[in-house]
């Protein structure tokens, strides 16, 4: 018993600002296959949960009881593993994500990918549920006795563009294969081809207090097809196999790095797309700040929230 509380002392310290990742996966092929499936009804994707802990040994301790938690505001996992990343350990756990109209439900979860179509093209939205992402902070706390806070999290899509034909489409608010976009700015995407797109710190704060935010818009290609004429790739080519997650990980099972590894400097740590930081800082972009602020009042002069 003393052993384990140990271990959960370690945990416990580690989240009062640790960093609570989730990586998630979406494909052209698979927003078309929603948006012709019947109104409300999701087709789940998946995503990579990454929380950084504050050992290998604590993170094997203390897996099970993170991913029960895990469970019950994303889905249940379909794997966990304790990586190492440079001088880090993170826990990683596959998971389902519901992908739907924007008419769906959350459900509950924390996170969710929310889909409409305009006379602007195909609206792809972030959405986020507050309160559950609160009953899951107040469950780890409850168990770790401190919580993964808003300021820890980071949102990050990576969408992959599985057709034959090259996308026209726009992004604002975000990164995009860590290139700052803070006004609505075109992103073309040949056939093939996978961007990164982070949420940044206005951005993320804005998901979860107004619930939903359009990340991407996909306009049409630059062939002219329409949507409904556009051709895919093949399956095995255009679905990669394995859930996005950052590169250069290895768990740790395998053997530790060299002291050239271990000494890398903290930029490695970020994902494989630079070296920039996963969330955009506000004082980086002042630009964003403001643009931000005009769209939550046009919002809640809309919505009424």
């Amino acid at each position: 018993m003393k052993r384990h509380s140990v271990f959960a002392l370690l945990f416990l310290l580690f989240l009062g600002g640790c960093d609570f990742q989730a990586y998630i996966d979406l494909s052209f092929s698979h927003v078309m296959r929603v948006l012709q499936w019947k109104a409300g009804s999701a087709i789940p994707s998946r995503a990579l949960i990454r929380i950084q802990m504050a050992s290998e040994e604590g993170c094997e301790q203390d897996k099970s009881r993170v991913a029960e938690i895990l469970s019950r505001y994303y889905g249940v996992p379909e794997s966990l593993l304790c990586k190492e990343e440079g001088l880090s350990i993170y826990l990683e756990a596959t998971v389902p994500l519901n992908v739907s109209r924007r008419s769906g439900e959350i459900n509950k979860k924390i996170t969710a990918i929310q889909l409409e179509e305009t006379a602007d093209g195909i609206e792809i939205r972030v959405a986020m549920d507050r309160g559950s992402f609160e009953r899951m902070q107040n469950e780890m706390e409850e168990v770790f006795f401190r919580k993964p806070e808003v300021n820890d999290l980071s949102l990050i899509l990576r969408f992959r563009n599985d057709t034959r034909q090259t996308l026209i489409s726009t992004a604002k608010f975000v990164y995009v294969d860590d290139r700052p976009l803070p006004m609505e700015s075109k992103v073309n995407l040949d056939p093939g081809r996978t961007v990164e797109i982070r949420l940044s710190d206005v951005a993320r704060d804005y998901v979860y207090q107004q619930g939903v935010l359009t990340v991407l818009t996909v306009k049409g290609t630059v062939e002219g097809k329409p949507f409904s004429e556009i051709e895919f790739l093949p399956a095995t080519e255009a679905q990669p196999s394995k859930p996005a997650k950052p590169s250069e990980t290895r768990s740790t099972d395998q053997a530790r790095p060299g002291r050239e590894e271990e000494g890398r400097p903290a930029s490695s740590n970020k994902p494989s797309s630079g070296p920039s930081d996963a969330r955009l800082k506000s004082k980086d972009f002042e630009a964003i700040q403001g643009k931000m602020e005009e769209l939550m009042k046009q919002e809640t002069a809309v919505g009424g929230k």
